[in-house]
């Protein structure tokens, strides 16, 4: 049977949704709402403390989205606010860095007057709990979560240990907040009503935990506590030079090197007793990557990608911001519509994340 694309972007049509986010993650929930269908109405200081830059970032999730200006803990424009939220679905309230204005989110204000709304209440460490009034930026946020300790960490890339922990680039992290928030959203909305007039607590704390959910469950599941910079060698490959850029691979099972050996034209050293085992092989790790380091650049990227996958080896080719704007795999999929257009009525990376194939 052939697949059939289908369109997401008119499910949440009948809803119409109140964004009173100070901070990127209520942004980026709003913007993933409007994305399917949801009329999004946003609120924004006008005399928010944004960056030039933090200020595009703003305007790219709010493009979707009907926006006004005005401070909405302000007593003078609690009216207002009233209004915005009357026959509303759901408020999305992300507090500002410093602490709530009026010592409590906004909405419980709102939903006295509206039991019908459900709001979606985002904050560094919840709205409860002995750090629930901490000040909090993203990347405080970020570290909180432990983060920044697993990055950056390439097992089989020693010279990484010499550098710091870091944050993910931009705002992966209040993304990530903001995506999951936008599911809690998602059950919220398309479930049967029993989430009325209840205020959602999401913790970017708590969200940011289950990004690293394959380190954290090893510590109930062994007693090990992951350390990025004592890490457990399970495989051979890692991040490897082709002869014009990089490739990362990971060779888990045995039919995966069996595939690489091929990829690699069967080098005599692959051969070897030494390396026929993968206990072998892992127990000699830094040897094995710098031999296949040596295979590897002898390829080209795309060469490497496709006839690994072919082989069915676990690679594919590191590319830059740059390359992927113009990949094809990505534009046939339509990520990047108007990416071409000279003056893009929105950001040239606005194309809904969310798309579905099926029979």
């Amino acid at each position: 049977m052939p697949l059939q694309s289908t369109d997401f972007s008119r499910v949440l049509e009948e809803l119409r949704i109140v964004d009173l986010s100070r901070g990127f993650a209520g942004a980026f929930c709003g913007h993933a709402l409007a994305q399917l269908g949801a009329r999004v109405h946003a609120v924004r200081n006008i005399d928010t403390d944004l960056s030039s830059e933090e200020r595009q970032r703003m305007l790219a999730l709010d493009h979707d989205k009907a926006v006004e200006s005005f401070d909405c803990y302000d007593p003078e424009n609690l009216d207002r606010v009233a209004e915005l939220c009357h026959g509303a679905a759901m408020i999305i309230e992300e507090r500002p860095c410093a602490g709530w204005p009026t010592q409590q989110p906004i909405a419980a204000h709102v939903m006295a007057a509206e039991p019908d709304l459900t709001a979606i209440c985002i904050s560094p460490f919840g709205l409860y709990g002995p750090h629930a009034s901490y000040a909090a930026a993203p990347l405080n946020t970020y570290h909180s979560a432990g983060h920044a300790q697993q990055i950056p960490c390439d097992s089989l890339w020693p010279e990484y240990k010499t550098r710091a922990p870091m944050q993910a680039g931009g705002y992966w992290g209040e993304s990530q907040a903001g995506l999951l928030a936008a599911v809690a959203a998602l059950a919220v909305v398309t479930g049967n009503g029993s989430w009325k007039g209840h205020i959602i607590d999401c913790s970017k704390q708590e969200a940011l935990l289950q990004m690293h959910w394959t380190e954290l469950v090893k510590y109930p599941n062994s007693g090990r506590l992951v350390d990025r910079l004592e890490p457990s060698i399970t495989f051979v490959g890692g991040v490897l030079p082709s002869s014009d850029g990089f490739v990362q691979i990971v060779a888990l099972e045995q039919h995966q090197w069996e595939g690489l050996v091929k990829l690699l034209g069967e080098p005599e050293w692959m051969a070897s007793e030494d390396y026929t085992s993968q206990k072998k092989r892992v127990a000699q790790w830094e040897k094995v990557t710098g031999l296949l380091a040596q295979e590897t650049v002898k390829h080209t990227r795309q060469t490497l990608f496709v006839e690994g996958q072919a082989l069915g080896v676990p690679i594919a080719p590191i590319m830059s911001i740059a390359e992927l704007k113009v990949d094809k795999a990505l534009s046939r999929r339509g990520v990047f519509g108007n990416v071409g257009e000279e003056n893009p009525p929105g950001p040239r990376w606005d194309n809904s994340v969310f798309s579905y194939v099926g029979s």
